[in-house]
This record gives C-alpha cells, sequence and structure tokens, in this order.
C-alpha cells in the first residue's frame, strides 16, 4: 500500500516505487526449518528483482506490484486511499514518527 502513496509522493521527481513479492516459497532457511516444500526457486526469485531493477522497459513504471516477473494487482483494499492513509498513521505511530 505505500508503494502507491510513494509512488505519488514522488511523481515527478524520476524516482520509480514498486512492490515485488520475488517467488512463493523459495527453499530459504525459514522455508526449510518450517519443512514446507519449496514452491520457487532463489534464482527465480533472483531474476524476478533484477528484472525489476535493470529492464529498460521497466525504467519508468512505478506505483506497480509485481509477482515474480509478471505485474499483478495487490489486494483490493491498496485501491483505497483512506485506508493506505490509516495504514501509514498505524505505521508511522508504531515507529515512533511525528508528522507535523
Amino acid at each position: 500500500m505505500a508503494t502507491i502513496d510513494y509512488a505519488e509522493e514522488l511523481d515527478g521527481t524520476g524516482v520509480t516505487v514498486n512492490a515485488l513479492q520475488p517467488a512463493t516459497l523459495m527453499p530459504t532457511t525459514m522455508v526449510r526449518e518450517a519443512g514446507v516444500t519449496p514452491i520457487s526457486t532463489v534464482a527465480g526469485g533472483a531474476n524476478a528483482t533484477l528484472r525489476l531493477i535493470c529492464d529498460p522497459s521497466l525504467a519508468q513504471t512505478t506505483g506497480r506490484y509485481f509477482n515474480g516477473t509478471r505485474q499483478s494487482h495487490p489486494h483490493t483494499q491498496a485501491d483505497d486511499p483512506a485506508t493506505r492513509r490509516r495504514l501509514r498513521e498505524i505505521s508511522d505511530t508504531a515507529i515512533g514518527l511525528v508528522v507535523t
């Protein structure tokens, strides 16, 4: 949700902001220790990450959500400005950020 807000806030600055779920259940230590069968590979997650960073066709893409290498749609709540604002307020309070 913050991705959408930050993309709007930084529009026109040359900075892009995107959210990425690089892969699902890669064979990381956490997944292995949980006894879960991996679904994706670390290489697949790395490829998705590098694509978002390095692909010239995505250089101006901002405020988007990617699932692996595919642009996707975040949870429907992310489309609600009031919900995004409330989550940002809760997050700011949780980390002790005072906004004036």
